[in-house]
């Protein structure tokens, strides 16, 4: 990802020259002298062995630093026990915000040193909040789930004092769901999946968090987290954009494909009609390096071509490969894409439920991805 702007008027904006205010979703690198290294900006995961805290880590309060401490001989994080009334009352929380569009947290809890009333785990932090964890009870240790925003709990005994707690968030949909495993390997779901709400209370959306605290006013014992692995399933989008492919184009916004039609347009055609099965909705995708691509028809109709200054009617096939082919992919996830045009620094539309050929003069997709800029594709077998 590449953020670009544009000096105009002794002014910065961003985006392109034609499209201002717009940045693109992805850009190229800029070409500079040294060589540099794609890196995250944190660490997420921690497996507390290090002299203090990955600094992606912030406590929900202030905390009470002689209650907490990394033992770096084990490689733990060691929670303390503080009396509260609930999860947000706790002190010596700690906490992350979530990765979007989906991770899933683990952490590796041993709750052999709590006490009676202690309850530790992993939670989001949220009003609502929900939790998973370890409750020490005078029978002895049970697994607890608790869900605010239903205030539906599940207990259940517990043979061992050692778990591996987890939640799993799809944060495009503010869902997620919580599981656990004795053995780190077979993850069992817990509860029914939670929601997520950003509301308008505290602004901070959702966050990982590890606790421990004393349900019952008194200091009790310890927790110590292991380990704490973050991991985001589409991190690696070196596979989203099916160079050498050949694959068909579905609006997003209409349900219908790209066709190229005969006459030399790119056009619209349902997805049962006949030329639905036929080569002119079918693209091969040429690869013009640094995310750049050039889409040739199939029917042999040619290039993906814009012309003119990109209205309706003027994104053409062409026999020739010229400037107006190419395009910068946007990738957008979920084998979804947009085509922003290097001639007009605009994106490929049209406007749903209308019959027009497609223009190149869309400055970009509302939050829907509805609007007739947004494709969906399919590589064919």
């Amino acid at each position: 990802m590449e953020c670009r702007f544009t000096w105009q008027e002794e002014w910065p904006y961003f985006g392109l020259p034609g499209n201002l205010g717009r940045s693109p979703r992805t850009w190229i690198k800029p070409n500079v002298a040294a060589t540099t290294t794609p890196s995250a900006p944190y660490l997420r995961s921690d497996d507390f062995a290090g002299p203090k805290l990955q600094p992606v880590w912030q406590w929900n309060h202030n905390p009470v630093n002689t209650k907490w401490e990394l033992n770096k001989k084990k490689g733990s994080l060691r929670l303390r026990t503080l009396p509260a009334k609930d999860f947000l009352w706790a002190s010596n929380t700690l906490t992350q915000r979530v990765v979007g569009p989906e991770s899933y947290a683990t952490a590796v809890l041993d709750a052999s040193a709590l006490k009676q009333g202690d309850y530790a785990g992993l939670a989001y932090l949220n009003i609502p909040y929900a939790s998973l964890g370890i409750l020490k009870t005078k029978d002895g240790f049970i697994l607890r789930f608790y869900d605010q925003c239903t205030d539906k709990t599940i207990e259940q005994k517990l043979a061992v004092d050692k778990i591996n707690l987890r939640a799993t968030g799809d944060y495009e949909k503010d869902i997620s769901q919580f599981s656990y495993s004795i053995d780190g390997e077979e993850f069992i779901n817990i509860g029914d999946s939670v929601r997520l709400p950003y509301q308008a209370k505290t602004f901070q959306g959702s966050r990982y968090a590890l606790f421990a605290y004393n349900t019952t006013g008194v200091e009790g014992g310890y927790a110590d987290f292991e380990d704490f692995k973050l991991v985001e399933p589409l991190a690696d989008r070196s596979e989203n954009i099916p160079v050498g492919k050949i694959i068909t184009l579905t609006n997003l916004g209409t349900d219908q494909l790209v066709w190229a039609n005969p006459h030399g347009m790119m056009h619209s055609q349902g997805k049962n009609s006949s030329e639905a099965t036929g080569k002119g909705v079918q693209f091969k995708v040429h690869d013009r390096d640094k995310g750049q691509v050039a889409l040739e028809a199939l029917n042999g109709t040619g290039f993906l071509t814009v012309v003119g200054i990109g209205i309706s009617g003027d994104v053409r096939l062409m026999k020739e490969e010229s400037k107006g082919s190419l395009f910068q992919w946007q990738d957008m996830l979920h084998n979804q894409c947009m085509l922003l045009s290097l001639k007009t620094n605009r994106f490929i539309g049209l406007t749903p439920d209308s019959t027009e050929p497609y223009a190149a003069d869309r400055p970009g997709a509302l939050p829907n991805r509805k609007d007739g800029t947004v494709f969906v594709w399919k590589v064919l077998e």
